[in-house]
């Protein structure tokens, strides 16, 4: 016999008491207990342009001109950017957005099924099809994507993203993976973005190298002539990433205990070196082994390094050049490779500089816990306890919109930005 606890059985009790109250028209909580659930509360205080319920809760979120892009886990939906008005829907379970903002287009497909679909962004209608496409990457100006003969015999070809128009086409030995969905990872270092502030912009323009990690090497492509180079093994002690259309490696030496690093970026023609740094690391290494485990992280043409002395510091990838030395402690929160927002040793403040220059814009108390986001026309800062996002004019600090929030940032661009809670989406146009 089941037995249950003293707590268990009350709240069985009630439960029903309940049920037996509205089954009889005595009293029935649920319509309410419902309306209760399911109405929209402001996620913002003071309200935004627009709040949006949505079916699910969205994986990501792309701002366009005129449209917003919701991805969901079994569909894609394109929003009015001025209403927030659904403007269609389609089932999918992936999907991505390519191509210039006057011809940008949704491209979608199943997982583990070869293929995708492209769609007008502005009504849904159904533009092209592809059946062999075993992973695609989306950019402002090509889609490239990638299909296999056999499963060491691919092919990557760029395509203009509407009218699918080849560009160029290039042969790779494989994929090295088998995610059949929209832009798997590639040997480029990681996003600075932090939890919470997944900002998502409209499509870039496609980076000049590209770094396709298969079978423990890493093939560089390039994507103006649309070659592929040979085959970069880092071997045990290296570390490679494709960065600022360099090839950049981290080389670790041990040497009593102690890990010695090398930095050096080079050409992925010749592999002659463009830049060396001694001393310098890129937060890569983990353990006592020096096995360099984690990316790098970088922002435009920024990558996050420290030191020999200890003091953070942003690389150029292209010249290896410091262009932001922080003081020691300091630590770099947010850069889109023109700006960069710094955090204080003691977490009192932040500081915000124009890369290439030693003077801050402006400094401001901030959270120690803020996180920050930059785009061409905006410093985005969000804390908690108490809950607030600021929007602050990159050059001069002054406050352009101040909100009562915790939701979290979906995505901006030079104009405004998504703010999402659960199902809950809403836009705020920068002040």
């Amino acid at each position: 016999m089941v037995r249950l606890r003293p707590s268990t059985g009350w709240l069985v009790a009630v439960a029903v008491a309940v049920t037996l109250l509205a089954t009889t028209g005595v009293w029935n909580p649920f319509p309410d207990m419902w309306a209760f659930i399911s109405t929209s509360r402001p996620i913002s205080d003071p309200a935004l342009q627009w709040q949006q319920r949505l079916g699910g809760v969205p994986r990501s979120v792309t701002v366009l001109d005129r449209l917003v892009v919701v991805e969901h886990s079994d569909s894609v939906e394109a929003l009015n950017r001025s209403t927030g008005r659904r403007l269609w829907q389609t089932k999918s379970d992936w999907a991505t957005v390519a191509g210039p903002p006057d011809a940008s287009v949704v491209v979608s497909g199943t997982l583990l099924k070869k293929g995708y679909e492209v769609r007008e962004t502005a009504t849904g209608i159904l533009v092209r099809k592809d059946d062999r496409a075993s992973a695609v990457w989306s950019y402002a100006n090509a889609l490239l994507e990638v299909s296999c003969a056999r499963p060491k015999d691919c092919d990557l070809t760029a395509r203009v993203p509407d009218t699918g128009e080849e560009l160029w086409k290039t042969a790779l030995p494989g994929i090295g993976f088998v995610l059949f969905a929209d832009n798997p990872k590639l040997a480029m270092g990681a996003s600075l973005a932090p939890d919470g502030m997944a900002v998502r912009r409209q499509p870039a323009p496609m980076p000049s190298l590209l770094g396709f990690p298969i079978d423990g090497r890493i093939y560089a492509v390039d994507t103006a002539q649309g070659v592929t180079y040979p085959a970069i093994d880092p071997g045990r002690n290296a570390s490679v990433t494709v960065l600022a259309g360099r090839v950049v490696y981290s080389t670790v030496t041990q040497r009593d205990g102690i890990c010695l690093v090398t930095l050096s970026g080079r050409d992925p023609v010749s592999g002659a070196e463009a830049w060396h740094r001694d001393g310098y690391q890129l937060r890569t290494i983990s353990g006592a082994g020096c096995e360099q485990h984690k990316e790098p992280v970088a922002g435009g043409n920024a990558v996050v390094a420290v030191r020999p002395d200890g003091r953070e510091v942003l690389l150029d990838g292209a010249d290896g050049r410091e262009v932001l030395t922080c003081a020691a402690g300091e630590k770099v929160i947010a850069t889109d490779g023109i700006h960069a927002v710094v955090r204080s040793a003691d977490g009192a403040t932040v500081s915000v500089y124009m890369l290439g220059t030693a003077k801050a814009l402006w400094t401001r108390k901030a959270d120690p816990k803020a996180t920050a986001g930059v785009t061409r026309n905006a410093i985005i800062l969000s804390q908690h306890s108490p809950d607030r996002i600021y929007v602050l004019d990159p050059t001069t600090g002054k406050m352009r919109n101040e909100l009562r929030s915790a939701a979290a940032i979906l995505a901006a661009d030079a104009r405004g930005m998504l703010l999402g809670e659960r199902r809950e989406v809403g836009y705020l146009p920068f002040g």
